[in-house]
Protein backbone atom coordinates (compact mmCIF):
# COMPACT_ATOMS: atom_id res chain seq x y z
CA UNK A 1 0.00 0.00 0.00
CA UNK A 2 1.38 3.43 -0.89
CA UNK A 3 -0.09 6.31 1.65
CA UNK A 4 -2.99 5.69 4.04
CA UNK A 5 -3.64 9.17 3.25
CA UNK A 6 -5.83 11.60 1.22
CA UNK A 7 -3.11 14.27 -0.12
CA UNK A 8 -3.44 18.11 -1.26
CA UNK A 9 -3.47 17.75 -5.06
CA UNK A 10 -3.53 13.99 -5.76
CA UNK A 11 -5.89 11.14 -6.74
CA UNK A 12 -6.48 8.27 -4.54
CA UNK A 13 -7.65 5.18 -6.11
CA UNK A 14 -8.94 1.93 -4.39
CA UNK A 15 -10.88 -1.47 -4.79
CA UNK A 16 -12.50 -2.89 -2.04
CA UNK A 17 -14.73 -5.94 -1.52
CA UNK A 18 -18.53 -4.96 -1.27
CA UNK A 19 -19.27 -7.06 1.45
CA UNK A 20 -16.57 -5.51 3.18
CA UNK A 21 -17.22 -2.27 3.56
CA UNK A 22 -20.41 0.11 3.58
CA UNK A 23 -20.44 3.84 1.88
CA UNK A 24 -23.24 6.00 2.92
CA UNK A 25 -25.04 7.49 -0.16
CA UNK A 26 -23.95 11.30 -0.23
CA UNK A 27 -21.20 10.36 1.64
CA UNK A 28 -18.00 9.25 -0.20
CA UNK A 29 -15.45 11.66 0.75
CA UNK A 30 -16.21 11.16 4.61
CA UNK A 31 -16.79 7.13 4.37
CA UNK A 32 -13.47 6.43 2.62
CA UNK A 33 -11.57 9.13 4.79
CA UNK A 34 -12.98 7.42 7.57
CA UNK A 35 -11.92 4.20 6.82
CA UNK A 36 -8.25 5.72 6.07
CA UNK A 37 -8.11 6.84 9.68
CA UNK A 38 -9.48 3.28 11.17
CA UNK A 39 -6.71 2.04 8.87
CA UNK A 40 -3.98 4.21 10.29
CA UNK A 41 -5.13 3.28 13.39
CA UNK A 42 -4.74 -0.37 13.06
CA UNK A 43 -0.83 -0.13 11.55
CA UNK A 44 0.21 2.26 14.66
CA UNK A 45 -1.43 -0.35 17.42
CA UNK A 46 -1.00 -3.54 15.09
CA UNK A 47 -3.80 -4.44 14.96
CA UNK A 48 -6.39 -6.04 12.46
CA UNK A 49 -10.20 -4.74 12.87
CA UNK A 50 -10.61 -2.00 9.50
CA UNK A 51 -11.32 -3.27 6.33
CA UNK A 52 -8.11 -3.87 3.80
CA UNK A 53 -8.57 -2.15 0.25
CA UNK A 54 -8.04 -5.31 -2.48
CA UNK A 55 -5.39 -2.13 -4.38
CA UNK A 56 -4.99 1.45 -3.38
CA UNK A 57 -3.06 4.42 -5.44
CA UNK A 58 -2.06 7.84 -4.86
CA UNK A 59 -1.24 9.71 -8.13
CA UNK A 60 -0.65 12.91 -8.85
CA UNK A 61 -3.29 15.62 -10.20
CA UNK A 62 -2.87 16.40 -13.78
CA UNK A 63 -5.92 19.85 -14.52
CA UNK A 64 -5.95 19.82 -17.97
CA UNK A 65 -5.58 23.90 -19.55
CA UNK A 66 -9.36 24.13 -20.62
CA UNK A 67 -9.86 22.95 -17.08
CA UNK A 68 -7.57 25.77 -16.08
CA UNK A 69 -9.36 28.26 -18.86
CA UNK A 70 -12.86 26.92 -17.61
CA UNK A 71 -11.77 27.71 -13.70
CA UNK A 72 -10.37 31.45 -14.75
CA UNK A 73 -14.14 32.14 -16.87
CA UNK A 74 -15.87 30.94 -13.52
CA UNK A 75 -14.18 33.30 -11.47
CA UNK A 76 -14.72 35.88 -13.87
CA UNK A 77 -18.38 35.24 -14.05
CA UNK A 78 -18.27 34.50 -17.72
CA UNK A 79 -19.58 30.69 -17.51
CA UNK A 80 -21.53 28.92 -14.54
CA UNK A 81 -20.49 26.01 -14.79
CA UNK A 82 -19.51 23.47 -11.96
CA UNK A 83 -17.17 20.07 -11.86
CA UNK A 84 -20.73 18.27 -11.44
CA UNK A 85 -19.71 14.78 -13.03
CA UNK A 86 -16.48 11.86 -12.45
CA UNK A 87 -15.86 9.27 -15.59
CA UNK A 88 -13.43 6.02 -15.87
CA UNK A 89 -11.74 4.90 -18.71
CA UNK A 90 -10.13 2.22 -20.03
CA UNK A 91 -6.24 3.46 -21.40
CA UNK A 92 -3.26 3.45 -19.56
CA UNK A 93 -2.06 6.43 -22.16
CA UNK A 94 -0.47 8.99 -19.99
CA UNK A 95 -1.92 12.17 -18.62
CA UNK A 96 -1.40 15.40 -20.02
CA UNK A 97 -2.33 18.48 -19.61
CA UNK A 98 -3.38 19.34 -23.22
CA UNK A 99 -5.97 16.39 -22.90
CA UNK A 100 -9.85 17.48 -23.26
CA UNK A 101 -11.40 13.87 -22.47
CA UNK A 102 -10.45 10.80 -21.29
CA UNK A 103 -9.00 8.41 -24.28
CA UNK A 104 -11.24 5.70 -24.10
CA UNK A 105 -13.89 6.19 -21.40
CA UNK A 106 -16.95 3.36 -20.56
CA UNK A 107 -19.77 4.52 -21.94
CA UNK A 108 -21.48 1.21 -22.95
CA UNK A 109 -24.38 -0.64 -21.46
CA UNK A 110 -26.22 1.97 -19.12
CA UNK A 111 -23.24 3.43 -17.86
CA UNK A 112 -22.96 7.22 -18.22
CA UNK A 113 -20.84 9.58 -16.32
CA UNK A 114 -21.46 9.91 -12.84
CA UNK A 115 -22.97 12.61 -11.05
CA UNK A 116 -21.19 14.18 -7.93
CA UNK A 117 -24.63 15.19 -6.74
CA UNK A 118 -25.86 11.81 -7.00
CA UNK A 119 -26.06 8.80 -4.53
CA UNK A 120 -22.60 7.41 -5.58
CA UNK A 121 -20.63 10.91 -4.93
CA UNK A 122 -19.91 13.82 -3.16
CA UNK A 123 -18.06 17.10 -3.31
CA UNK A 124 -17.62 19.28 -0.83
CA UNK A 125 -14.47 21.71 0.54
CA UNK A 126 -12.10 21.42 3.12
CA UNK A 127 -10.82 24.53 3.97
CA UNK A 128 -9.16 25.53 0.83
CA UNK A 129 -9.06 22.02 -0.51
CA UNK A 130 -11.97 20.79 -2.78
CA UNK A 131 -12.86 17.09 -2.93
CA UNK A 132 -14.53 15.19 -5.41
CA UNK A 133 -15.34 11.51 -4.47
CA UNK A 134 -17.07 8.88 -6.46
CA UNK A 135 -18.07 4.73 -5.95
CA UNK A 136 -18.42 2.57 -8.90
CA UNK A 137 -19.85 -1.28 -9.25
CA UNK A 138 -20.72 -3.41 -11.50
CA UNK A 139 -24.59 -1.89 -11.91
CA UNK A 140 -22.67 1.77 -12.90
CA UNK A 141 -20.37 -0.09 -16.03
CA UNK A 142 -20.59 -1.29 -19.23
CA UNK A 143 -19.62 -4.58 -18.64
CA UNK A 144 -17.51 -6.78 -15.35
CA UNK A 145 -15.06 -7.15 -15.46
CA UNK A 146 -13.69 -4.33 -16.50
CA UNK A 147 -10.03 -2.87 -16.61
CA UNK A 148 -9.80 1.07 -15.62
CA UNK A 149 -7.22 2.91 -16.37
CA UNK A 150 -8.10 6.55 -15.96
CA UNK A 151 -10.50 8.93 -14.46
CA UNK A 152 -11.36 12.39 -14.54
CA UNK A 153 -13.66 15.19 -13.42
CA UNK A 154 -16.01 17.03 -15.37
CA UNK A 155 -18.13 20.57 -15.99
CA UNK A 156 -20.76 18.41 -18.73
CA UNK A 157 -22.45 14.74 -18.31
CA UNK A 158 -21.33 13.93 -21.73
CA UNK A 159 -19.63 17.30 -23.61
CA UNK A 160 -16.48 16.10 -24.73
CA UNK A 161 -14.13 18.79 -24.00
CA UNK A 162 -15.47 19.42 -20.61
CA UNK A 163 -12.71 17.35 -18.37
CA UNK A 164 -11.11 19.64 -15.55
CA UNK A 165 -8.49 17.07 -14.79
CA UNK A 166 -7.73 13.25 -15.78
CA UNK A 167 -5.18 10.88 -14.35
CA UNK A 168 -3.87 7.58 -15.12
CA UNK A 169 -3.02 4.49 -13.46
CA UNK A 170 -2.00 0.87 -12.94
CA UNK A 171 -4.50 -1.89 -14.07
CA UNK A 172 -7.69 -2.19 -11.26
CA UNK A 173 -10.24 -4.60 -12.27
CA UNK A 174 -13.21 -3.97 -11.36
CA UNK A 175 -15.38 -7.30 -10.94
CA UNK A 176 -18.99 -8.25 -9.24
CA UNK A 177 -18.87 -8.01 -5.68
CA UNK A 178 -16.27 -4.77 -5.84
CA UNK A 179 -16.28 -1.23 -5.32
CA UNK A 180 -13.86 1.01 -7.04
CA UNK A 181 -13.35 4.03 -5.47
CA UNK A 182 -12.15 7.66 -7.11
CA UNK A 183 -11.11 10.60 -4.66
CA UNK A 184 -9.75 13.96 -5.84
CA UNK A 185 -8.25 16.47 -3.25
CA UNK A 186 -7.52 19.70 -5.38
CA UNK A 187 -5.65 22.28 -2.95
CA UNK A 188 -6.08 26.17 -3.93
CA UNK A 189 -2.88 27.57 -2.49
CA UNK A 190 -1.03 30.87 -3.27
CA UNK A 191 2.20 30.24 -4.66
Amino acid sequence: MDHISHQADMWTLSMWKKDEVSFRDHHIIDDMEKLQMDLAHDLVNNKNTAPRPEQYINTFNVITLIGLTESAKRDTGEVATTLTHSSIGTTSTAANESDTDLAAEDTGGSYARQAFSGSNGQAKVASQTAKYGMKWDDSVISAAPLTINEAGVHWHVSNGSSIHSRVTFTDFSLTTGNLFVTQINELHQNG
